[in-house]
Parts: C-alpha cells; structure tokens; sequence
C-alpha cells in the first residue's frame, strides 16, 4: 500500500548508519500502517452562491474595535461535527483560511487554501462590508452545515494598492462528517494572487495554498495538491508532507469546483466514534464498558508507545502528568482519543 523514496547522499553507509536507517523504516512503516483513512477525496462541479442572511467577521470585528481585515476566533458550529474519531461543537479559525479542531499542538487539522488572506477595504457602514468574512449554519437537505465564506478577499502585500482584486471560495462543515472545500470566482488574468505552475502566491518566488487535513492526533494527513484536474493526493505522516511543500495547488480550479473530504463509515466505527470517552484521568485509566476492542495502545506526544495490551482498567502511576494518546484496535481499524494524566 505505501511506497516510499529515500535519497541517501553519502556513498557509504557504517554499519550503524544502516541499522539506523533500518530502525527508521521500520517506525515510519509501522506508523503509518496505524493511521487509518477515514475520508476519501470526491471532487465534482456545483453552481457557486455567495452566502445570504449571514453574519459578517469583518464588521462584528469593527463593532468590537478589533481590527476588521483579519481574524482568529473560536467559532460555535451549531452541532456536533464528526471529525476522524472525535465529535466537536467548536473550531478556532483564522482569516489565513486554516482550523483547528484539537487543542493538540502540532499542524492545524484543515488547510482551505492557507496564505495571507485580507478583507483589504474598510466595511463601508456598520452593516454591511462587501470584502468580508461570511458565515451561516443551516440544514441542506436535512443536514446541518457550517458555511464560511472568504468573500472577495485578497492577499496582503507590501502595498495595499496591490491587493485590490478579489478572490471568493467557501468552506462547508456537514454533520455527516464530510467537508467541501469550493472555489469561486477569480480572474485569470490577475497574477498578484495567482500563478500557473505556481499557485496562490503571497510574494514573488513562494506559493502557499493547501487544501487538506490533519487528524488530532497529527500522525495522518490527506492532500489534495498539484493540478485541479489531474492531481496528485497525498496520504501519510503531516511531517513528511507538509515540510517539503509538496501541497500548494498549481492549476486555477474553475468556479464551483468542489474538493469534497467525504467521510466514510463503518459499523465499528459507529459503535466507537461519538461515544463520551474519559478525558482527565489520574492513576487509573478506565475504558468504558461499552467499547468495543481487541487492544489498547497508549503513546506520548513524540509517537513513542509507552503500553499496549487488553485490560479495561490501565494502570498509569508511573507516567508523568501531560496529554497522551490512546489507540483502540479492532478488526476493522483503529480509534485514537486523547486524554489529559493529571
């Protein structure tokens, strides 16, 4: 299932360096075996439509003396959105167009887009800015959605008067789990933001521009880069993926083109996922009866295992207070949770 290319620049290798590097694939393989998909990448084209009846960030910004161009704020959904093997009500969101839906140190756990994206133009009154920040929760087609809209942004430059030329693209948080990202419309002759070949630029020679996810416990990522319309996705480690900017996208995606992270399901995963798990534990970790699982797997923040085994109640005297991850192994796949060993 995995492939992976190693260039090794030394012309010889020690016999440690080769135990080492033997030690290495073995982690990396490991790892990556455990961190099972629960999306896959659909993409198809929709008529695109600015939000209506919304509330706007860039003048609750301005009514709050906070600067009105950018944002960073926890955000209320609405309802519960089922993201990897957690279910969350809240995300903190920046006008870079990034989420967090985990209180996890690491990457964020969706990139629409990322770069530095601005409202550029005061609100012209108190009621209305037509460079805005827009958001709205609603049901579509008896499905709760969370909509936000970057509506005719642009990215900062050195010089505002270069930043006039706007760009739209939304993002849809369904409760089923699955998340839209959908671009709007933007003019292909404007190079300050984009370039073919390139991407969205934020200055001369640098792209940013992902679109992709990262699960909570930051060991999993899936992006969709390159070519809208013959891409190449990405699967494995964040680090071995983000690092390299490897996940810009490349080709300008027409309006109403929709890079869909369609969740899928599982009869286990349904037992398992949305189940309330302990989440402050002191000497004794207790897995709750009702789950169900062949074994358990403990691991730190650095992904080095500390337990495994098959007990309901985890002894965890010896360990030093910190958050830790807990990994739950059935025949079907595998269902992290974090929790906090005070």
């Amino acid at each position: 299932m995995w492939s992976f290319i190693f260039v090794i620049k030394s012309i010889k290798l020690s016999k440690m360096s080769k135990q080492l590097t033997f030690i290495f694939l073995t982690m990396f393989q490991y790892y990556t075996s455990i961190a099972q998909s629960e999306y896959k990448i659909d993409t198809f084209t929709v008529q695109y439509d600015t939000l209506t009846d919304y509330k706007s960030i860039a003048l609750e910004n301005l009514n709050e003396g906070e600067f009105y161009a950018v944002f960073n704020r926890e955000m209320e959904l609405g309802f519960n959105f089922p993201f990897f093997n957690t279910a969350i009500d809240k995300a903190d969101i920046q006008s870079d167009a990034v989420f967090s839906f985990s209180d996890i140190r690491g990457w964020f756990n969706l990139y629409a887009l990322d770069n530095s994206w601005h409202t550029c133009s005061e609100p012209e009154t108190l009621e209305y800015a037509r460079n805005d920040y827009r958001y709205k929760t609603e049901k579509v087609n008896g499905i709760d959605v969370f909509k936000i809209e970057w509506h005719e942004v642009a990215i900062c430059k050195t010089t505002w008067e270069n930043a006039t030329k706007p760009f739209n693209f939304q993002v849809w948080l369904w409760g089923n789990g699955n998340i839209d990202f959908i671009t709007g419309y933007l003019n292909k002759t404007d190079t300050t933001i984009f370039k073919e070949g390139l991407g969205f630029i934020y200055e001369e020679g640098s792209s940013w521009g992902s679109v992709g996810i990262v699960n909570p416990e930051n060991d999993y990522a899936l992006f969709y880069s390159g070519k809208y319309d013959n891409p190449v996705i990405l699967e494995g480690f964040p680090d071995s993926i983000l690092y390299f900017n490897r996940t810009t996208i490349k080709s300008l995606p027409h309006e109403g083109f929709v890079i869909r992270f369609k969740k899928q399901t599982s009869s286990t995963s349904d037992v398992n996922s949305h189940k309330p798990f302990p989440n402050v534990v002191r000497d004794i970790l207790s897995i709750p009866s009702d789950f169900k699982y062949s074994e358990y797997r403990i691991y730190d923040f650095s992904g080095k295992e500390l337990l495994k085994g098959s007990d309901s109640e985890i002894h965890l005297s010896h360990l030093s207070s910190g958050y830790y991850v807990i990994k739950l192994r059935d025949g079907v796949g595998i269902y992290s949770y974090k929790f906090l060993k005070q």
